[in-house]
């Protein structure tokens, strides 16, 4: 591969990885990735937004770190729990409005922000945390250059991040809606041969 990837792939932090069909047959078929980091030294780290876990639940959490006696009876905001991606399936990492923060918070980018703590846990075991989030179990990562030849081999479509769907949209509808920000379907945009949306 004789790219030049710096010259093609801009630093995608708060963006959407869409996948396209070269990876229906994986971990990631059809996933919606948020990106927290990317940079040239570090490689990339994104979480998925759009697959709720099937066999875990936000009491098993708060049990599993000793702190059921926080949970409020009869609360029903308790949020759904996503697959966040295959590294660290252990970690939990909230991806929210920014009307809630920590001191080791972190603005991922206008409107949205990341937070990895038991503190936040114990919040929204209370009742007090964000109004909105993404509570992911786990992350995807990504070594140096790795992501952006995933990109340029047409594994994903790239576009902005959007606050509507990471936190008003459905999570089954999600990857329908960036294929939708997109101009696509996800009967055809398989067939895309160049990136989208590294504008």
């Amino acid at each position: 591969m004789s790219h030049n990837n710096s010259s093609v792939i801009k630093n995608l932090r708060h963006h959407f990885l869409v996948a396209t069909d070269r990876l229906n047959d994986t971990p990631f078929n059809q996933a919606v990735i948020y990106v927290c980091q990317h940079d040239g030294r570090e490689g990339a780290m994104g979480v998925r937004v759009n697959a709720p876990t099937e066999d875990i639940n936000f009491n098993d959490v708060a049990h599993g770190m000793g702190i059921e006696d926080l949970l409020i009876a009869g609360y029903n905001r308790q949020p759904t729990l996503l697959n966040g991606g295959p590294v660290d399936t252990n970690k939990g990492i909230i991806i929210h409005t920014p009307d809630y923060r920590l001191k080791n918070s972190i603005d991922i980018g206008p409107g949205v922000t990341l937070s990895a703590t038991g503190g936040i846990v114990k919040d929204i075991a209370r009742g007090m945390g964000p109004k909105k989030m993404n509570f992911c179990l786990g992350y995807a990562g990504w070594t140096v250059g790795q992501l952006e030849n995933e990109i340029i081999e047409n594994d994903w479509l790239v576009l902005p991040a959007d606050e509507s769907i990471l936190f008003k949209t459905a999570h089954k509808n999600r990857y329908s809606a960036c294929t939708a920000a997109l101009g696509l379907n996800a009967l055809n945009f398989g067939s895309a041969n160049q990136p989208i949306g590294l504008a």
